[in-house]
């Protein structure tokens, strides 16, 4: 599922690991602009918030709102940031790192979203997130 901006600026999820209860445990975020690409493998445990709860959040408040929505992944390898203007655009901000000690890497990118598209994006992450949900 990818998510794309202007300048081949983009946040690809890729590459799910389901384990033999049909469970997503683990799938790759690709972030990628010109000259720049960057690669994590995420774990997705079956507790807590998943990227899910975070686009239908925002999906659920297309009009706007105040200040920044956030979501960070249980094991810290990214995490989101979401901010509404007063033209109907979303600014996703997605930030990528190799681990949580030195040394580390990390990238980050900025996607524009018209409020439209926010519906379609959530149902979208929620099929890869939940690829056997409704078979």
């Amino acid at each position: 599922m990818k998510i794309t901006g202007d300048n081949e600026i983009f946040a690809e999820f890729h590459s799910p690991e389901v384990n033999d209860d049909g469970w997503l445990e683990y799938y790759s975020l690709t972030l990628s602009g010109p000259q720049m690409r960057a690669t994590v493998r995420v774990s997705n445990p079956p507790y807590g918030e998943s990227p899910v709860d975070f686009f239908e959040s925002i999906a659920a408040s297309w009009q706007g709102w105040n200040g920044a929505k956030e979501w960070a992944s249980l094991e810290g390898e990214y995490q989101m940031s979401a901010k509404t203007d007063s033209t109907g655009h979303i600014t996703l901000s997605i930030r990528m790192w190799s681990g949580n000690w030195e040394p580390y890497w990390s990238s980050e990118v900025a996607v524009v979203i018209e409020a439209g598209q926010l519906e379609n994006l959530a149902r979208k992450i929620r099929g890869f997130i939940y690829p056997t949900a409704n078979k």
